[in-house]
């Protein structure tokens, strides 16, 4: 079992860096328990978290909850401030460049830049609490500016702190060779061999069987490309070929349910204008509860699961 520590800077009476409407405090809960529910999708891992809620802890209770855990490894989850924009990571300054450490962070860098496409500003060292008292190997990661304009733009996405997440699953996947999860009760799924992380839609906002089967994979609901037993209604009018079966339109669809549990709807299974709205302000496209053929929403929806960030 690998165990994965994860620190949301700062908290409760301490806000850490603040700028254009945002708390520091705020972003790297968000950020963090992304990273949580997505390891929940991986075999053999274990995940413990500094806090869970916008509680104050001094650095010496995460380092030593960390250290009485037992973890394998710790990431201190920031955004920075101070008059730049990008992305960095620390590790600590006495470690040498052939440390394991240093090793896990060089994996750890790319795999956050790739996801992130922020200004790299590089891999560093520093003397940091978070760093320095940690048992096990440990990076400080500093997601872009709180305080710079097109930074915090991006920081008021959720989709954005989908990506940062992502960024820091990734790594953690690439260094510990975590697998996939995959349940049996699934009949497209082949025991022991996990799914793909990510789909291979073509994005043009077109909303059919191809798509719904790549949602339906990542949500590890039952993978037949169709959305069951809908309501007949603008936003079901607009999907292409078979992918919607009307039915009578009371129980709703698995998938459908799956999706309003993740993004904060109303969780009936059935596909209408709220849903819809809650998606959109999911994704952070336009917003007004309307699904057209080649739709803006649909096509962020397709970009997502192609990079396995939805």
């Amino acid at each position: 079992m690998v165990k994965i520590y994860i620190d949301p800077g700062h908290g409760g009476t301490d806000p850490g860096a603040t700028g254009n409407g945002l708390k520091e405090k705020d972003l790297t809960l968000a950020i963090s328990l992304k990273i949580r529910e997505k390891l929940r999708k991986y075999q053999g891992v274990s995940t413990r978290l500094s806090r869970t809620t916008d509680k104050t802890l001094s650095l010496n209770q995460r380092t030593n909850d960390a250290n009485n855990w037992g973890a394998d490894y710790l990431m201190s989850v920031h955004i920075n401030a101070g008059g730049g924009t990008g992305y960095e990571d620390f590790i600590y300054n006495r470690l040498s460049s052939s440390s394991e450490t240093e090793h896990m962070r060089e994996i750890m860098h790319q795999a956050i830049i790739d996801q992130v496409h922020l200004p790299n500003r590089g891999k560093k060292k520093a003397n940091f609490h978070m760093l320095r008292e940690s048992r096990m190997p440990a990076i400080l990661t500093e997601n872009g500016f709180i305080d710079a304009a097109n930074d915090a733009a991006r920081l008021k996405k959720d989709s954005f702190l989908n990506d940062i997440a992502q960024g820091h699953v990734d790594g953690l996947v690439k260094i510990f060779n975590l697998k996939k999860k995959v349940k049996a009760k699934d009949p497209n799924a082949v025991v022991g061999k996990p799914k793909p992380d990510k789909a291979n839609l073509t994005v043009d906002g077109k909303w059919g069987n191809a798509t719904t089967r790549a949602l339906q994979e990542y949500l590890d609901t039952v993978v037949d490309g169709i959305i069951s037993d809908q309501l007949r209604n603008a936003i079901t009018e607009a999907f292409y070929g078979s992918t919607i079966d009307f039915g009578n339109g009371k129980k709703g669809s698995l998938v459908i349910k799956a999706l309003q549990s993740k993004i904060g709807a109303k969780v009936d299974g059935l596909l209408g204008p709220d849903t819809i709205g809650k998606l959109q302000q999911y994704l952070g496209t336009v917003y007004d509860k309307k699904l057209s053929r080649q739709s803006l929403v649909v096509k962020e929806l397709q970009r997502q699961l192609n990079k396995g960030t939805f």
